[in-house]
């Protein structure tokens, strides 16, 4: 396999550099009078000063030796600077859009995709164009340290006709949402003018716009403003400037040219070809160097890497004996053992409430007896929901609607004096889809029936009039984890330690999304699953203040643990290892709500670890042996260079890749190149450096890595696996309905903390 990065050569172990104490004051002064030679930054109370361009030596200061991996943060911030400058040297007509990561923009016409479509008059103003980026990485593979530059490549749209040059165009303007531009001070043809979303204009007066922001409404000039480079914009531009039959026709065009810059042998061509570029200059590699002796090479072809482990597909288990097992599909392990809760499971006569449009009742009934008895002629789906989960009986109780308003629904619901029902299906248009979050009744219905403590199972219209084994299976899947049901679990490592994996989700609340919008408040999700992958339960923390976050968090989990402690009989001194799995940390405040845990814990001895779990970083593998596959009678072949699923490799000793999509997981040559997952093991930062909470850190990459690869096959959702972890997967679906239910009226979250905490409402 290959990997994105370009290794860096150093003839050296260690260098000496020139060094002033630091004051804010003099290093904007060195800045100012030194700039056009030098580079200057930080490294603690110290000033680095890096001579690119004087001839004379004109600074001097104290001169100190440093190792090149032993002062990391000294070395980096020295190859980033002479990168910079030797790049500004080399290519004088490239202004990069950011320093870093670095980015600039292809001036080759063959990477502007639109260019070729526009009429004369637009080409260039509007572009849809190549954007290179570099960034920097430190490694640790194969347990030899390095530097290596990142190259990675995306496509963004480009829209350099001003507002003022729309509006005297005839460019109806209001309502678009815009940026303000402002070229930042000394930095002219050195950096790309900076952008910042401000809001929507409002009304035009002369050469002026009036802007609704985060702070009210607000004067620009309209030379300073551009309209948002947004498909959508670009989109109604063009319609106006040439007509919609044509600008369809252009962007058709556009997006067939983009599905073949994405076909990964394309994209690992095209990146290769750009280090040889960045890093070489007529076949010979491009010495980068300062006038101190400080120099490095960088490789032009990719580092080569293979799997660090070999990750396994887990075992899926069916009972409690854990003597039923399927080792290659957890579908066909069900179909022939039935559910792990088998003999435990208490619904075994649901009640199941069905709402339907009467003029769909017919397919509607149809579809439900399918449900429930299964497809004789199918592969997966014989059984059907009854025989398959092993229930004795399925009971629906149909009810008609006359039309597709709320308040027939609401009808049905308020007046349906049965037995309480234990989950309800509930057929509903295609077009609710595209109404706004307020307004849809698909999340008030959702936020009407979950305030009853009632999960539901929504079917478009068209799902009952046209369906197959491959939607009733997961469909059956779904509905069977609404109402309680473990249809399998996976082999708890072997440990004297108990362990609970927990999934830390959060959303922010804003109120708005235009600079200067204040997220002031945090909604937390926190669900709990044991190490053989059964859900536990499922908490969320209140909307509070940011403020408020640390004490509301650390009340969720204590209250959840001391739950779990008492259900699972823990006894005193009982090591608990606690795995947390999180998306995106706040800052530091997940460890400081830990080092609080683990001191209010103390009848246990806690060791945990605190994994991030990433699908945005600019890390690609590559396998030019992966020959692709072939999908669905067709000839083409897709997936070609993509590594096969489970192919990983630890960049250092706390993080990892692992490729999640490989080429018989995609479904179209749209996916186009499948980038792997980033698993990161945190360590407190800064001030949170600190001993005694690093002591009771579980460090096991390996043991990590495995399992969450294995909780992938956990979703429910579904029986393919999937890119994140189930414990991801359900604290991001929670917190992302928890979002768009927020704004309904009769919406009480708080329910969620009963009755469904322990049931998987959410799927």
């Amino acid at each position: 396999m290959q990997l994105n990065y370009f290794p860096i050569q150093f003839d050296f172990s260690s260098y000496h550099i020139i060094t002033k104490v630091y004051s804010d004051e003099r290093l904007q002064e060195l800045r100012k009078t030194h700039n056009a030679s030098y580079s200057f930054f930080r490294d603690g109370n110290l000033i680095v000063m890096s001579n690119k361009e004087d001839e004379e030596n004109q600074l001097t200061g104290k001169i100190e030796r440093r190792s090149v991996y032993g002062d990391g943060k000294v070395t980096a911030s020295l190859v980033k600077h002479l990168f910079f400058r030797t790049f500004k040297d080399r290519f004088q007509g490239f202004i990069p859009v950011d320093f870093y990561p670095f980015r600039f923009y292809s001036s080759q016409e063959k990477d502007d995709l639109i260019l070729m479509y526009l009429p004369e008059k637009l080409k260039h103003k509007i572009a849809f164009k190549k954007l290179i980026e570099v960034q920097l990485r430190e490694t640790n593979i194969n347990n030899t340290k390095g530097l290596a530059f990142v190259v990675n490549i995306r496509r963004n749209w480009v829209f350099s006709i001003s507002c003022l040059e729309l509006h005297q165009e005839g460019f109806n303007l209001t309502d678009f949402e815009v940026l303000h531009t402002e070229t930042l001070p000394g930095l002219d043809n050195v950096l790309a003018p900076n952008e910042d979303f401000v809001g929507s204009l409002q009304s035009i007066n002369g050469n002026t716009a009036i802007v609704s922001t985060s702070e009210g409404e607000k004067s620009y000039p309209l030379q300073e403003l551009f309209i948002r480079k947004t498909k959508r914009n670009i989109q109604a531009y063009l319609n106006f400037t040439i007509g919609e039959p044509k600008c369809n026709q252009i962007l058709r065009a556009v997006s067939q040219e983009r599905i073949k810059k994405q076909n990964p042998v394309h994209q690992f061509s095209e990146i290769s070809n750009i280090a040889k570029h960045l890093f070489s200059d007529n076949g010979n590699p491009v010495l980068f160097q300062n006038k101190d002796g400080f120099c490095y090479k960088v490789d032009t072809t990719p580092v080569q890497v293979q799997n660090s482990m070999n990750l396994q597909t887990p075992t899926f288990i069916y009972d409690h004996a854990r003597t039923k097992t399927n080792t290659k599909n957890a579908d066909q392990g069900l179909s022939y053992y039935g559910p792990y809760d088998s003999l435990t499971f208490d619904i075994k006569k649901p009640r199941i409430l069905s709402i339907c449009h009467k003029a769909n009742r017919g397919s509607f009934t149809n579809f439900l007896h399918n449900l429930k008895d299964g497809l004789p002629n199918s592969s997966w789906f014989k059984k059907g929901l009854l025989k398959k989960y092993e229930l004795q009986e399925v009971n629906y109780h149909i009810r008609e609607i006359s039309d597709y308003r709320l308040e027939d629904y609401l009808g049905i619901i308020r007046n349906y004096d049965d037995q309480k029902p234990h989950l309800a299906i509930i057929e509903i248009p295609d077009r609710f889809k595209s109404l706004p979050d307020r307004e849809n009744p698909y999340f008030k219905l959702k936020a009407k029936l979950l305030s009853l403590e009632i999960p539901v199972q929504f079917v478009r219209s068209t799902t009952i009039s046209k369906y197959n084994e491959y939607i009733l299976n997961p469909l059956a899947l779904q509905i069977y984890a609404k109402l309680g049901g473990t249809p399998w679990v996976l082999p708890a490592q072997r440990s004297v330690d108990r362990e609970i994996v927990i999934g830390i989700g959060h959303s922010w609340l804003r109120n708005g999304i235009y600079k200067g919008a204040e997220s002031s408040r945090v909604v937390g999700i926190t669900t709990f699953m044991s190490s053989d992958g059964q859900y536990l339960l499922g908490d969320k923390v209140k909307d509070v203040d940011y403020e408020s976050y640390f004490e509301e968090l650390l009340k969720s989990l204590k209250t959840s643990i001391e739950r779990l402690s008492d259900e699972y009989a823990w006894q005193n001194g009982d090591t608990v290892r606690l795995i947390f799995h999180i998306f995106k940390p706040i800052k530091n405040v997940e460890f400081d709500v830990i080092s609080q845990l683990v001191k209010d814990i103390s009848q246990f001895h806690i060791k945990f670890a605190f994994v991030t779990i990433s699908k945005s970083h600019p890390s690609v593998l590559f396998d030019a042996s992966q020959q692709g596959e072939k999908k669905y009678g067709s000839n083409q072949l897709i997936g070609q260079f993509i590594p096969q699923r489970g192919s990983n490799i630890f960049i250092d000793d706390e993080t990892s890749l692992v490729q999640m999509f490989g080429a018989r997981e995609l479904k179209t040559a749209k996916h186009g190149m499948s980038a792997p997952i980033q698993i990161k093991l945190r360590t407190p930062q800064g001030n949170h450096n600190d001993p005694e909470l690093r002591d009771l850190m579980f460090y096991d990459l390996n043991y990590i890595t495995q399992q969450i690869y294995s909780f992938t096959y956990l979703s429910w959702r579904s029986f393919l696996p999937r890119e994140e972890p189930a414990t991801m997967l359900y604290s991001n679906l929670i917190s992302r309905l928890l979002g768009k239910m927020r704004s309904i009226p009769e919406w009480d979250a708080d329910k969620l903390n009963y009755t469904l905490k322990r049931k998987k409402w959410f799927l």
